[in-house]
């Protein structure tokens, strides 16, 4: 395309005209199109296109199009990851022109885009993007096209900039419209009443708590004056001109009380606060806040009329009060003496030294000439006297009164207080008597109660007649309420304390009887993992050190009939263990033979020289000696031995009593162990003797019958090959049955030979890849046996230790076994597997044949002993029986579980290959 080409479709008109549309436009994708569009239409480039940069609400566009058809993706993608576009801006940040080249190898070239003419789009501080004009090779811009270029992109730039400056308007005039809302609504459901008014004082505005307050709608109030609710009183007049006055200057208003006289006659007060609010250039409003304070003020009327009513009850109460003033501050001394009085029994720990405490004190309130508290004890039916006081003089209590010279009335039962008017006018003798002489001449009783029971009795004398006023009866009857508290809690307190004290000594005993329970425990634990006499008693005397202190402690066993005892341990002893003394040279008194429990001094032992000179020597003062009785039998002593005399008390007797009985249980199950060990070691002798008697008879008659089972086969394979024409069918049956039964028993002989050669065998202990054995046995077996149809499953098996060849025997016999029990299965499977349990190695050949009877599960493993008829699977009934043997030798165990129908399942177990050493 030549130069002259754009020039003759170039219009100014056109650019003038392009202006104009672009005024019209209000988005970046249509300002885009109109001016790719109108570079299209003017010639201006082959490839016309608007890049717009990203933002942050938006990533980089491209819009334009490659002649008539839209910008290939290739293309759109490199021009938006910019295909070089330097900064075009001249030094006056005008958009200016640039020249790039493309690339031979871009999505550009490959349009036939040879280079292209670039234009920025931006004002001076904002950046929008590029105007990319695209010319084929050959083509140029002449200068005018150029600058008609940069004008379209200067006009699209101040159209995409009035664009973003209308769309900062619109979310600024959105965000004015929501802050508006917001505080309309604000203003709306204020909890207090909102105006606004003019300068005037004319109602412009009202919210809804306004129109509750005067009970009116918006439109009534709206152009109502302010100031003219002001209530038609003095001072609502004068309310009413500060208000005006206040509004014409637009001085503010805070928390002026006026009375309002509302639309429907009703008043209210209002607490009003007016402050100007700007509004442009028109005359500001003002915005007024009132808050119904009406209750308020009648509640301070109220109580200015509460308060005048006060002062004058006051002005009348003064005098009664000053009348009283002394009663009070007699009351208050009162009050204090009974603190001071409340202190000292809080410091006091018994009801004497709280009674002390009490008269020491109550003379300060309540004087007296001799005073004294008593208590009762109703089941003894006397009072004791826990102190008496007289004048300053505190004397010592303890005293004791019977009932029957004790002044007791019905009123003090009852809880009342009583007086002795005079006790001259009395006839008095006792205790009564005695008072009188000491000077009292009547006498205040003051019950101390504790609910309805009396639990005791102040008593307050004075030298006068008559001498107690209804003030002396009540401050009395308060200090008498006091001490009974005080006692009551003392009683309390002491009962807890006598309680707490037996709870702590139940608790020391259930701390000893657990940790005495534990020991026995851990005793009778070592106990059955001990493996001998001596050691059961080494354990048990060691552990029960912990609950059974000694210096020494010696376990002796008795044998009656040899005359010895024999020493299984000692601790801490002279003796040593284990070792046998004779009977006289151990202590064992008449009570030790009849199974009782001695306590010795060392003089004890003088009958038996050696064991004194023993308990001398380790300087021993007092042993416990406790026999170990079994079945009425004495079987043994246990000997506790300490360096303190009498050291030994009744627990320490039921201690020793409990670990004799556990040992001697213990040790009668060790001996009687030990004979069943021996018996079984004898009979195992017994039985090893007749197996090999009877391995060696079997191998002998087995070897001789081999001569003439040879002979009879010979004969009858002679007769069946030399002469089966001179026999008829019945004599040839005849002969096969002869022919099958000579191989029936040759293979029971030959079974038989290896079971009795089992017992002969030497082993020959190594570690056995029980894997590659089962394997090869596997492989053996099928070629023995027709085998094509069954499926052998060989799991990974561990390695065990035992003889090779005889193990393989196991495998094979197993084996052999599942494959002839599964021939009648249509689809016989084999599986052999193996697990580590409890230490040793355990194996399993498993099938899915005809199974067994599992009653006869432990039978199977005999020696002629068949699961099923011989009719119905060939066998002699040996092969068990000498994978039984071969496994028993080898410290084994070998079980069958299966059920009729279901299979069956044959185990055995094998020691571990490190046992090989």
């Amino acid at each position: 395309m030549e130069a002259s080409h754009y020039t003759s479709d170039l219009d100014p008109s056109s650019v003038l005209g392009f202006g104009s549309a672009l005024a019209m436009l209000d988005s970046t994708e249509e300002v885009a199109r109109l001016l790719t569009g109108a570079l299209r239409s003017m010639g201006l480039a082959d490839l016309q296109a608007m890049v717009l940069d990203s933002s942050a609400d938006d990533p980089t566009r491209v819009f334009g199009s490659l002649g008539t058809r839209p910008l290939p993706g290739p293309v759109v993608d490199e021009l938006r990851r910019g295909a070089p576009f330097p900064d075009t801006a001249d030094a006056r940040g005008t958009p200016s022109h640039h020249r790039v080249e493309v690339p031979e190898e871009s999505a550009l070239a490959d349009q036939g885009i040879d280079h292209l003419a670039t234009v920025r789009l931006g004002t001076l501080d904002q950046e929008f993007g590029r105007v990319v004009a695209g010319l084929r090779a050959d083509d140029t811009h002449t200068s005018l096209q150029l600058s008609s270029l940069q004008m379209m992109a200067a006009q699209a730039s101040m159209a995409l900039h009035r664009i973003a400056l209308h769309r900062e308007q619109a979310a600024q005039q959105e965000a004015l419209r929501e802050s508006e809302a917001r505080y309309r609504e604000l203003y709306e459901n204020a909890p207090v009443a909102y105006l606004s008014a003019t300068a005037e004082g004319k109602i412009r505005m009202a919210n809804r708590r306004a129109t509750e307050l005067f009970g009116a709608s918006r439109e009534a109030l709206t152009g109502r004056s302010i100031p003219n609710f002001c209530a038609g009183t003095p001072t609502g007049q004068e309310a009413a001109q500060r208000l005006a006055e206040c509004l014409r200057s637009g001085a503010p208003v805070r928390d002026d009380e006026v009375e309002l006289c509302l639309p429907d006659g009703g008043r209210v007060w209002v607490s009003l606060t007016m402050r100007p609010i700007e509004a442009g250039d028109r005359a500001s409003d003002r915005l007024v806040m009132m808050v119904d304070v009406t209750e308020r003020r009648r509640m301070e009327s109220a109580l200015r009329e509460a308060r005048n009513e006060l002062e004058r009850r006051v002005k009348e109460r003064t005098a009664e009060l000053e009348q009283a003033n002394e009663h009070l501050e007699q009351r208050t001394r009162r009050l204090q003496a009974l603190r001071d009085i409340d202190q000292a029994i809080l410091a006091a720990e018994s009801p004497e030294e709280i009674a002390t405490a009490t008269l020491r004190r109550a003379r300060e309130i309540m004087p007296f000439h001799r005073a004294s508290v008593s208590v009762v004890d109703w089941e003894a039916e006397r009072a004791q006297v826990l102190a008496t006081r007289q004048e300053d003089e505190t004397l010592e209590g303890g005293t004791t009164i019977p009932l029957d010279d004790f002044f007791l009335t019905d009123a003090l039962r009852a809880g009342e207080a009583d007086t002795i008017d005079d006790l001259a006018a009395r006839s008095s003798s006792g205790v009564a008597e005695t008072v009188k002489d000491l000077g009292v001449r009547s006498v205040l009783c003051l019950p101390m109660m504790d609910d309805e029971e009396l639990l005791g009795l102040l008593q307050i004398g004075r030298t006068r007649p008559q001498a107690f006023t209804d003030e002396d009866r009540r401050v009395g009857t308060e200090l008498a309420d006091h001490l009974a508290i005080a006692l009551r809690q003392a009683h309390l307190r002491q009962r807890v304390e006598t309680r707490t004290t037996a709870l702590e000594q139940a608790n020391d005993r259930l701390a000893h009887q657990t940790q005495r329970l534990q020991t026995l425990r851990d005793i009778d634990q070592a106990i059955l993992a001990a493996e001998s006499p001596e050691e059961i008693a080494t354990e048990a005397i060691r552990r029960v050190r912990s609950i059974l202190p000694y210096e020494s402690a010696t376990v002796t066993v008795t044998d009656w009939e040899a005359g010895t005892a024999h020493v299984l341990a000692a601790a801490d002893n002279v003796l040593a263990a284990p070792s046998t003394l004779p009977l006289d040279e151990v202590y064992l008194s008449d009570t030790l033979r009849a199974g009782d429990t001695e306590v010795l001094s060392v003089e004890a032992y003088e009958p038996v020289p050696e064991a004194e000179a023993r308990m001398q020597e380790m300087g021993l003062q007092s042993i416990l000696c406790v026999p170990m009785v079994v079945e009425e039998q004495v079987i043994g002593v246990v000997h506790v031995g300490r360096t303190q005399p009498e050291a030994f008390a009744d627990e320490d007797r039921r201690v020793g009593r409990e670990l004799a009985d556990h040992m001697a249980i213990a040790l009668r199950q060790s001996q009687l162990l030990e004979e069943v060990q021996a018996q079984r070691e004898r009979l195992e002798e017994r039985v090893q003797e007749r197996t090999e008697e009877l391995e060696s008879f079997t191998y002998s008659v087995s070897h001789d019958l081999r001569t003439p089972l040879r002979a009879i086969d010979g004969y009858t394979r002679i007769l069946r090959e030399d002469h089966a024409d001179q026999l008829d069918e019945e004599g040839r049956r005849l002969l096969d049955v002869v022919h099958e039964s000579t191989q029936t028993m040759g293979t029971l002989i030959d079974d038989l030979l290896t079971l009795s050669r089992l017992g002969r065998h030497e082993m020959n202990r190594v570690t056995i890849d029980m894997q590659a054995l089962a394997q090869e046995t596997i492989d053996e077996v099928r070629r023995a046996h027709a085998t094509e149809a069954v499926t052998f499953d060989l799991a990974a098996l561990p390695a065990a230790a035992g003889d090779r060849s005889m193990i393989r025997h196991v495998f094979s016999n197993l084996l052999a076994n599942a494959v002839k029990f599964t021939q009648t299965e249509s689809d016989p499977r084999v599986e052999v597997s193996g697990e580590v349990r409890d230490g040793k190695r355990v194996f399993v050949v498993r099938d899915n044949g005809v199974g067994f009877d599992p009653d006869r599960a432990d039978a199977l493993f005999g020696v002629f002993e068949r699961a099923h008829e011989a009719d119905d699977f060939e066998g002699t009934g040996v092969g068990l029986a000498i994978v039984e043997r071969i496994v028993r030798r080898h410290d084994g165990q070998v079980w069958a579980d299966g059920e009729e129908g279901e299979g069956a399942s044959f185990f055995f177990t094998l020691p571990p290959a490190a046992e090989t050493s």
